[in-house]
């Protein structure tokens, strides 16, 4: 009869491990829910910005076409890191300023 009780047993001994499963359990689902909010939360920003105007965009450093790519990520990725990194590479690049022909180099010596 032991060996039945010791199988009645087993299940409740363990309260520490039950506990830390459900703590695990409970952060994996907190994390796959702040997952989902950060990207609703994008989608968000990307409405916002599809209503401003082209020279408001421009200002930024963006324009239709990226707000465009950047709706058509995932539903499950968030759109405004492909923003970030479109406007990061437009300040990478230098302006263009025209030549003023007192700075430019001479034709003729």
């Amino acid at each position: 009869m032991s060996s039945l009780t010791q199988c009645h047993e087993t299940p409740t001994s363990h309260p520490a491990r039950t506990t830390e499963w459900l703590a695990r359990g409970l952060d994996a689902l907190k994390q796959v829910w702040n997952f989902f909010e950060r990207a609703a939360a994008g989608r968000r920003a990307l409405r916002q910005l599809a209503s401003a105007d082209d020279r408001m965009l421009k200002d930024i450093g963006l324009d239709r076409s990226d707000l465009r790519n950047a709706a058509a990520q995932p539903l499950y990725r968030d759109p405004t890191e492909l923003l970030a990194g479109r406007v990061d590479e437009g300040r990478t690049h230098q302006p263009h300023r025209p030549h003023h022909r007192r700075n430019a180099p001479s034709r003729y010596y």
